[in-house]
């Protein structure tokens, strides 16, 4: 009886602990069916401009794009990123989890626009087929430092 109730209980504990620890905005729009379902069978966030999910519609960042990819590298970096690679309009890195070493792979690509530049970004999990919502932490996450570093949205 103890192990059927390890059994049932365990993946329960496990979604929940990975889901607290990225923090997913839950309660906002389109509402917690919806994302928990895209958080348990996705393992890819990235932005667009019509995204359902708010924080990842396409960041638009009022400064040119050398600026905005000087302000991408140095926001990864700042995260503990790895692999921190910066080429022509682009910035790639992998951010490896806390808990159990896995490893995303995240993309952004800088649009130059006349208000600014947009960040085409993009998180992966190399791994599994749902992320509990990490790939998505990892865009707020480098969103939020980057407008501290120059604005955005």
């Amino acid at each position: 009886m103890k192990w059927l109730l390890l059994v049932l209980v365990l993946p329960l504990l496990l979604i929940g602990g990975g889901l607290l620890l990225n923090r997913p905005p839950l309660f906002s729009p389109p509402g917690p069916v919806e994302r928990l379902r895209t958080y348990l069978t996705t393992n890819i966030a990235e932005t667009r401009p019509d995204h359902v999910f708010p924080e990842l519609r396409t960041p638009l960042v009022p400064a040119n794009p050398e600026r905005t990819q000087q302000a991408v590298a140095t926001a990864m970096r700042a995260l503990g990123w790895q692999e921190i690679r910066a080429g022509q309009g682009e910035v790639r890195a992998v951010v490896v989890s806390a808990l159990l070493r896995f490893r995303d792979d995240v993309t952004v690509q800088l649009e130059a626009t006349a208000g600014g530049t947009l960040l085409q970004a993009r998180s992966a999990s190399r791994i599994g087929k749902g992320d509990l919502a990490a790939n998505g932490r990892h865009l707020r996450e480098l969103f939020a430092q980057v407008e501290g570093l120059v604005g955005a949205r």
